[in-house]
């Protein structure tokens, strides 16, 4: 599958450094499109970095999570691009938690450029529709100022297109990827349970914490700790990125019972940290979890 003529020309016309942001209803190609603009792009001497916000079925990190990569060589899927960085925003759906994923997707844009990306493309959710979906879309656009929209089109997305118009953005419409099929609402839990063993990996590694020696606290909830007793195993968290501040590194909140200690509490990452956190960030979603495999998401 390749890009179009038109398409080719819209991209043709971008200035350096860019950004385009790819705007679509649920299951109409848009993870799709956007692996066929990083090959478009690559194939132009480009270096190209993709922001995942598509928080429910998420490609380059764990779902809950807006997450970055480069791409380092031509690919299928936004699968094959590793993850450079996460923002927690503690929810696979961005109702309640449209900041939170403007935030994330400012960060992971800004950090992307800053390091060097010559374009970088925002995938987003589905949300377009409704007041929530054109505020949510809008609030992202005015976030990071693309300097092209891609929307695939559909009767849905009009109100939204135009009010991204009116805001003063290029906004270029395109048919949905010849293809896309919709996914079954049990085929969308297989594949957030899959992206967040993928992310563990086979063997995590479980970083015993002291709620006396690290604070544990709410994800911009209250500023008082968390009862530790009251997170459940399973939830997800995040602790501070030693390496790049104001990012994250999502984490699986686990309590075994002991007969004689009591509870142990531990976090489970793909690798222990370069440090150990001084505090735990606390999301409310939660992950089923039988031993350190997720099974349920």
């Amino acid at each position: 599958m390749k890009i179009s003529a038109a398409l080719s020309r819209e991209l043709s016309n971008l200035p350096k450094q860019a950004t385009v942001m790819v705007i679509g209803e649920v299951d109409t190609g848009k993870s799709t499109l956007l692996a066929l603009l990083a090959r478009w792009f690559r194939s132009q001497s480009q270096h190209v970095a993709i922001v995942d916000a598509d928080v429910g079925q998420a490609d380059i990190g764990p779902p809950g999570f807006v997450s970055y990569g480069f791409v380092e060589h031509d690919i299928e899927s936004l699968q094959s691009v590793r993850r450079q960085d996460s923002y927690l925003v503690g929810s696979t759906s961005p109702y309640n938690r449209g900041l939170n994923v403007v935030a994330g997707v400012q960060a992971c844009v800004r950090d992307a450029r800053c390091q060097g990306s010559d374009v970088t493309l925002v995938d987003t959710t589905g949300l377009v529709k409704g007041i929530s979906g054109i505020q949510l879309k809008c609030a992202k656009a005015e976030a990071i100022k693309p300097d092209l929209i891609i929307a695939l089109n559909t009767p849905g997305i009009e109100p939204l297109t135009s009010c991204l118009k009116q805001l003063g953005f290029r906004v270029s419409r395109f048919l949905p990827i010849p293809g896309a099929r919709i996914r079954t609402a049990q085929e969308r839990k297989h594949l957030r349970v899959s992206r967040w063993n993928s992310y563990l990996g086979g063997n995590p590694h479980k970083m015993e914490i002291d709620p006396a020696e690290v604070k544990v606290l709410r994800w911009w909830g209250e500023s008082r700790p968390v009862d530790t007793e009251q997170v459940p195993n399973g939830t997800v968290v995040a602790i501070p990125d030693p390496n790049r501040p104001g990012f994250h590194i999502p984490c699986v909140w686990t309590v075994t019972e002991g007969e004689e200690a009591g509870s142990r509490l531990s976090l489970l990452v793909p690798e222990p940290p370069e440090v150990q956190p001084g505090v735990v960030w606390v999301s409310g979603y939660k992950l089923g979890l039988e031993g350190n495999t997720v099974v349920s998401a």
